[in-house]
C-alpha cells in the first residue's frame, strides 16, 4: 500500500486544489492508505473526495484505508457510518 499524508483540512477550497492529486491516486497500481493526522476538519467535499477515491480503487479490487483519524473527521465518519464502506479506518467507528 502507498501511504499518502494529507497535510491540510479537507474542505471545499482544499479539495479543489487537491482534485488532480486525488485523480492521480485513483489510478494508482496499488492500494492507498490516507494518513489524516494533520486533518482537523472535513466537510462534504472532503468526504466526497474520500468516497471518489474508494470507488475508483474498488473498481480495480484495490483497497483504501484511513489512518490517524481523530476529532471532527472521526466523528463525521462515525455519523456517516463510513466504517461500513471503508473497513480499515484508524479510529473506533463502532
Amino acid at each position: 500500500m502507498q501511504i499518502v499524508k494529507i497535510k491540510q483540512d479537507m474542505d471545499a477550497a482544499a479539495m479543489a486544489s487537491m482534485k488532480s492529486e486525488f485523480e492521480v491516486l485513483a489510478a494508482s497500481p496499488k492500494g492507498i492508505r490516507l494518513d489524516l493526522e494533520k486533518v482537523e476538519f472535513i466537510d462534504s467535499s472532503g468526504v466526497g473526495g474520500i468516497v471518489f477515491l474508494f470507488k475508483r480503487l474498488r473498481e480495480r479490487s484495490l483497497d483504501l484505508s484511513l489512518i490517524n483519524v481523530d476529532g471532527q473527521p472521526l466523528r463525521l465518519m462515525q455519523e456517516l457510518r463510513l466504517g461500513f464502506l471503508i473497513k480499515d479506518i484508524g479510529g473506533d467507528l463502532a
